[in-house]
Formats: C-alpha cells, structure tokens, sequence
C-alpha cells in the first residue's frame, strides 16, 4: 500500500473557490536528501506554490513515488500546473509530467542538476559528493532515497516529454556533468531550453536569484518588483 508524501505550502494566492482562474499551481521537488527548505522563498505573482516532499523508504520503487505524487498534483484547482525538481527531485517530475500531461493541464516542468532517464544515475556520486557536511541522520536519509533512485530502470530515450520544458545545469556541478544535461532534449517532443549557470554547484537553486527569476519569467505575467530587485544584486 503507498505512503501518502509530506507536503507543505507557502503561496502568493490559494486557488480560488468563486470560480475565478486560480493562476498556475507551481510543485516544487528537493534533492535526494534534500526538505522543503530548498524552496524557501519561493513566492511568484500569480502563482501558487506547493513544496512537496517525499522520503525514499516510504515508497517501493520511485514509479509507486511518482504515482502518489502525480495524485497530489492532479488534486489542484488550477487548470495550468507547472513542475520544478531538483536532482532526483527532477526524475520524479519528469515521472509525474508523463503521468499528467495527457490532461493538457500541465504548462511548464523545470528540470534542473539531473541526468536524463537513461538509467545511468550514479547514486554512488551522489553520495559521496553531498554526504561528507552531513550528520548521520542526514546522510541516512540521503542515502534511503538515492536506494529509490539507484533502482529506477529509466527510460529509452524518444521524445516522451510532450510539454515545454527547462533544463537547468550548473557548469562547475561535481555530479551532473553538462554533456549529461545537455542530452535531455532526446526525451523532449519539443527542443528544451537550456539555462546554464556558471557558479552554484549541484545545489545550485539554494538562494539563486537567477534561479527564481527564470521560474517567475516563465509563469508569472510579470516578475515582482522583489524578484528584479534581486537579479540586480545577485
């Protein structure tokens, strides 16, 4: 039987329940490891966003992950939805946009520090390059979800991904090399955009402005006047 996953919320706006257009509902996915946290201070105009989390143990495999998932996401009042995973926060939504894109629902998935599913993720890597800062609890943790996704089979690779969709990769990322980010457009239908970062590592989208611009650009009607501010000091 699936574990239901942990999710917690902070939004510019609640869907609606008048009948008017909620705006985009934005899932936000962490890193192996990672919480909520790697999201703090995500808050976009018109945008709603939901942080999920999830923890490797609770599931059988990162297929019965996705699927749980993908049922939280669906559950939104927004017609347009939008995912943005990080590491293998990023293979599982990748996993959830094919689960969901069907439904014509989903806008914008942002996959960022992840290689394509070819079923060649190195949780070994991984491990060793985030583990060494850790407590023990927390390299515990890290590795139960890297067990998920060291037992994900991928996918072949065949313009599966029928949405609009950004990859995001860091030029001096000790996990993910960018020759590896740069071959997800072989999943994609249509060509992805590819957003390079030259600093940052491989969690790069902690307290990145760069970052948070991009995803309000993308689904906002227009960037805060907060998140500009940011991208002239960042």
């Amino acid at each position: 039987m699936l574990q239901r996953p942990v999710w917690s919320t902070t939004a510019t706006g609640s869907p609606s329940t008048d009948g008017r257009d909620p705006g985009v509902h934005l899932f936000c996915l962490h890193h192996a490891g990672g919480t909520t946290a790697s999201f703090a201070g995500w808050r976009f105009d018109g945008v709603t966003v939901t942080k999920l989390s999830y923890r490797g143990w609770d599931f059988m495999s990162l297929g019965a992950a996705a699927d749980a998932l993908a049922e939280r996401v669906t559950a939104s009042a927004s017609a347009r939805l939008a995912l943005y995973g990080h590491s293998m926060g990023a293979v599982l939504a990748f996993e959830i946009a094919l689960r969901l894109q069907h439904t014509g629902r989903v806008a914008h998935v942002f996959l960022a520090a992840t290689r394509p599913p070819s079923g060649m993720h190195d949780a070994g890597a991984a491990a060793v390059a985030a583990a060494g800062a850790l407590s023990p609890r927390a390299r515990e943790v890290l590795l139960e979800d890297l067990d998920l996704l060291a037992g994900y089979p991928g996918r072949p690779p065949g313009k599966q991904l029928e949405v609009p969709a950004t990859v995001l990769y860091s030029a001096d990322d000790p996990v993910v090399p960018v020759a590896d980010s740069l071959r997800w457009a072989a999943w994609c239908a249509a060509e992805p955009r590819l957003m390079k970062l030259d600093t940052g590592g491989h969690l790069f989208h902690l307290g990145n402005p760069a970052v948070r611009l991009l995803v309000e650009k993308t689904l906002s009607p227009e960037p805060s006047r907060d998140a500009q501010t940011d991208q002239r000091h960042g």
